[in-house]
């Protein structure tokens, strides 16, 4: 009864595959279009918890993604599914979502530091404020 238990054991490891490749779907999104598409995918997730212009949370944003692509969620699944099986370049798109993120993060809060500063009256945003007056002064006397 072992060597049963060990036969199917060892048939059991050498079946199961660790290299699953999907061949090329039809309507396969590009690399640079697949970082768009999920770039403001993470956008819309990430705000969809946000009241919109109309007050409204909980929102649903894919179908306008979709839309905004000209793609339905089929197409986007099946490219999906063969980027994740070549994971090589899925960590390429990852990647590259996550630095458009940090950049547009980095953005958001130096306006912020900035907008803060300058409520907050310290000395050196003053002195940014009043040089330019000075300079709007000098340009309404011309």
């Amino acid at each position: 009864m072992l060597k049963v238990y060990t036969i199917i054991l060892v048939l059991f490891f050498l079946g199961c595959k660790d290299d699953i490749n999907y061949e090329k779907p039809e309507g396969l999104l590009k690399k640079s279009e697949m970082i768009d598409v999920l770039y403001d995918m993470h956008l819309a997730v990430g705000t969809s918890n946000l009241p919109n212009i109309y007050l409204e949370k909980n929102r649903n944003y894919m179908a306008l993604i979709y839309k905004k692509y000209g793609i339905d969620s089929t197409r986007f699944a099946e490219s999906n599914l063969y980027y994740t099986s070549h994971i090589q370049e899925y960590e390429e798109i990852f990647e590259e979502v996550e630095r458009r993120l940090k950049d547009l993060r980095d953005f958001h809060q130096n306006r912020m530091d900035s907008i803060l500063e300058i409520q907050t009256g310290r000395p050196e945003t003053r002195r940014i404020r009043d040089s330019i007056k000075k300079v709007r002064n000098l340009q309404d006397r011309n």
